[in-house]
């Protein structure tokens, strides 16, 4: 009888380019994410090598934009589930198995802890459409676009963040309505996250307390 499977992809979001939501269906997820599609790939190709059965699959994202953490534990808890239900073995993509890149140790660390039937697979490169798809260049690229956008990022914000608080009177709401004034906009906070009332009041204090240029 062939082997049942489930396939389990995960990636991190992207603030600074409004990349911040993944659809629940996976075939829409690996639309909007190469490194989604690229492990949902990896994992059907596997499967039809080992000639098993592909019983359920599902796309994650994180919630911080640079590492894996404990709120995947509610998706793991479902997926365990389905294993449990099919008798399946759970195929995940090892990122670090490569050069230690993209490591999850509360994935690994929750899996190990529960009884469940799991493989992790290499991130090798692979065809896919006609090119080769490499997810470790592909996160190097992503990292050295991060570096080189990431100063002027982070001087827009505090431009904005001044212009669109000065521009309010001081009275009750007025971080709040700042804060509207840039998601509104676009305007993203140096790290690429959407403003709060919190935030807004926090980075103002500090601008405010920044020595000047002059």
């Amino acid at each position: 009888m062939a082997g049942a499977y489930v396939g389990f992809y995960w990636t991190l979001p992207v603030p600074r380019r409004g990349f911040r939501a993944l659809p629940k269906d996976v075939e829409a997820a690996a639309q909007k994410s190469r490194t989604i599609r690229y492990q949902l790939e990896v994992i059907r190709r596997h499967v039809r090598e080992e000639k098993g059965q592909l019983v359920g699959e599902a796309a994650f994202m994180e919630m911080e934009a640079d590492r894996g953490t404990e709120q995947v534990e509610e998706e793991l808890e479902r997926i365990i589930r389905l294993c449990a239900a099919h008798s399946a073995t759970l195929l995940y993509v090892n990122f670090s198995l490569v050069h230690h890149w993209r490591p999850h140790a509360f994935m690994r660390m929750y899996l190990a802890n529960h009884d469940v039937p799991r493989q992790d697979l290499r991130p090798d490169p692979i065809m896919i459409e006609g090119q080769i798809f490499d997810p470790v260049k592909h996160f190097r690229r992503w990292q050295q676009r991060h570096e080189t956008e990431s100063p002027a990022l982070r001087e827009r914000a505090k431009i904005e963040l001044v212009l669109a608080v000065d521009r309010l009177a001081e009275e009750p709401g007025r971080y709040q309505t700042a804060a509207d004034d840039l998601n509104g906009r676009g305007i993203t906070t140096g790290t690429g996250r959407r403003w709060t009332s919190e935030g807004v009041r926090k980075a103002y204090a500090r601008q405010q307390r920044a020595p000047s240029d002059d």
